[in-house]
């Protein structure tokens, strides 16, 4: 995989890199199952993976960081999801508490987590717990963006996301 620019822990990854992930489908806190094979051809999606509601930091960037620049994260038709590991009930009192108007998804397996190798395996072996992590796919589900950061403390920022979304808007050469 070639990388067209890294910095921390985040990598930028070019539209040639042809990833096209495993379609995965998960329950959403509003009853729904989101799939992201149905975003193809709708706009970028940004996925991040959070520790879940009892997280202070995972809690914070949810409602202080991402939900308040929702309209920029998702214009162009772009849309966000987070994905914890904890039961669709959690998870909808999280939203309804912190008034996030983004879809919850559920991955009390850890299949997703995995997929995308986003594990914490810092934790005990059967922690489905993963590490603070932001995912952007282009249009056509190519991963463009992976941001995996192994302190719990620490989040992507949203300049590094606005940077990203920005490489998928330009033009192919």
């Amino acid at each position: 995989m070639e990388v067209v620019e890294a910095f921390e822990s985040y990598v930028i990854l070019p539209s040639s890199t042809n990833f096209v992930p495993n379609d995965f489908a998960l329950p959403d806190h509003r009853g729904g199952v989101f799939r992201l094979s149905d975003r193809l051809g709708c706009g970028h999606t940004i996925v991040i993976f959070y520790r879940g509601h009892w997280c202070p930091y995972c809690v914070r960037y949810l409602s202080y960081k991402i939900q308040p620049n929702l309209a920029r994260l998702t214009d162009g038709g772009g849309m966000v999801v987070a994905i914890s590991p904890e039961p669709v009930r959690t998870s909808a009192d999280l939203a309804r508490r912190c008034g996030l108007e983004f879809l919850l998804l559920s991955d009390i397996d850890g299949r997703v987590i995995d997929q995308f190798g986003v594990r914490n395996g810092f934790v005990a072996a059967t922690s489905m717990l993963p590490h603070p992590a932001v995912l952007i796919f282009d249009s056509d589900l190519q991963m463009r963006f992976k941001s995996v950061d192994r302190n719990y403390k620490k989040r992507t920022t949203l300049s590094t996301i606005y940077k990203a979304l920005s490489t998928l808007r330009q033009p192919a050469l």
